[in-house]
């Protein structure tokens, strides 16, 4: 069975979508985890999926921890923006490896409602 997002997960993961930093806080602050995974990938995904430095620094700020897989995510997927910040924060790269049920890349998964979606 498949469970639906809560209202806060739904809320963290559209402004992540949306590119929506401070949206993004204000749900951390509301209760919402930054290491919470959403369709299959962690929020941080999300994010370096989006290509926002600013996003994944937010999260990273806020207690986000899986920023070695997200490097490992960034190389693999040639998302090079996010190579030199992620390694500026301590990251050395690790091996994701996503399951076949959620397919390689987040946007399959995105949201229904946010408006910046890859088709």
């Amino acid at each position: 069975m498949k469970r639906k997002p809560s209202p806060l997960a739904k809320k963290l993961l559209n402004a992540v979508w949306n590119k929506e930093v401070e949206k993004a806080r204000e749900a951390i602050l509301e209760g919402a985890d930054p290491n919470w995974i959403i369709n299959g990938y962690p929020v941080l995904f999300h994010a370096v999926y989006m290509r926002d430095v600013e996003m994944v620094m937010m999260l990273i700020d806020n207690g986000a921890i899986l920023i070695g897989e997200a490097l490992g995510f960034a190389l693999d997927r040639g998302i090079g923006e996010l190579v030199i910040p992620l390694m500026m924060r301590g990251a050395t790269p690790k091996i994701e490896e996503p399951t076949a049920l959620y397919g390689p890349y987040p946007n399959r998964y995105a949201p229904l409602d946010a408006p910046y979606v890859f088709r």
